[in-house]
């Protein structure tokens, strides 16, 4: 396998575990500038074989561009509706409406909102129906040069007061590693991961996964463990994840 890894990660806690677990097991690997708004890398990657990205999703749309295999673990089943559809109860949201950007109606109090797909058009966030109106009358003036546009679909909730969040690694239907990355509103990155955190990412992989990698986000809330959402590991944070642990597994894949 070569990896393609984005070299303006420096600040990643997982980056640099990642350069030596790849430097010291001799796997080939390029590091790489995405050039803004271009779309392209430098230094232009010409390998034969099997290739996988690390980095932003500029890179994981890159790798989809020049058609790599694996390339990036993203498909159409990274998906906010998809994941109620498979997940139902145990999607912390699970019972979110799905609406246009353009669309959402007035809200009474406090609500949360995220973009159904994993395309980082915006955040996940609590916001008032005040606030929300005021930036959606922003976004309308900027849509022509913006990725969240009218048609953007977006879940809309009760908010949820999270305590706990994990991140935690998923290959071929296996949970290979993971991370506590959130106390509270704190960021404690930590692989302090309890046995049942273990246990039920593995329920819910064995339920349904919406690719052969993925990095699985578990939330607990009122002493529950929920899905809290599931993304792309290409583009996914490491926290303090084991990066070894998922170097090994995804060079054990077969393409």
């Amino acid at each position: 396998m070569h990896w393609v890894v984005q070299n303006n990660l420096f600040n990643e806690r997982g980056f640099h575990d990642l350069m030596q677990v790849l430097e010291r097991g001799g796997i080939p690997h390029t590091l790489v500038k995405v050039i803004p708004f271009d779309g392209d890398v430098e230094p232009t990657v010409d390998v034969t074989g099997p290739i996988v990205v690390m980095g932003s999703l500029s890179l994981t749309r890159y790798a989809l561009k020049r058609g790599w295999a694996p390339g990036a673990f993203i498909n159409d089943n990274f998906d906010f509706q998809v994941w109620q559809q498979h997940l139902g109860e145990y999607l912390l949201n699970g019972d979110a409406r799905v609406y246009r950007f353009g669309d959402v109606p007035p809200q009474d109090g406090p609500f949360f909102i995220r973009p159904c797909l994993d395309d980082k058009s915006f955040s996940g966030m609590v916001t008032t129906w005040e606030e929300f109106a005021d930036w959606r009358e922003k976004v309308r003036g900027l849509e022509e040069y913006a990725t969240l546009t009218e048609d953007t679909r977006v879940a809309v909730s009760a908010p949820k007061s999270i305590q706990r969040e994990y991140r935690m690694v998923v290959v071929d239907g296996r949970v290979i590693t993971g991370t506590r990355y959130k106390l509270g509103d704190r960021v404690m990155s930590s692989r302090e991961v309890e046995p049942e955190v273990y246990a039920f990412a593995q329920r819910m992989a064995d339920r349904w996964g919406p690719d052969r990698a993925y990095a699985l986000d578990v939330f607990m809330h009122e002493d529950q463990l929920s899905v809290g959402e599931i993304n792309n590991l290409n583009s996914a944070g490491f926290y303090a994840y084991d990066v070894g642990k998922m170097v090994a597994a995804i060079e054990a894949m077969n393409f």
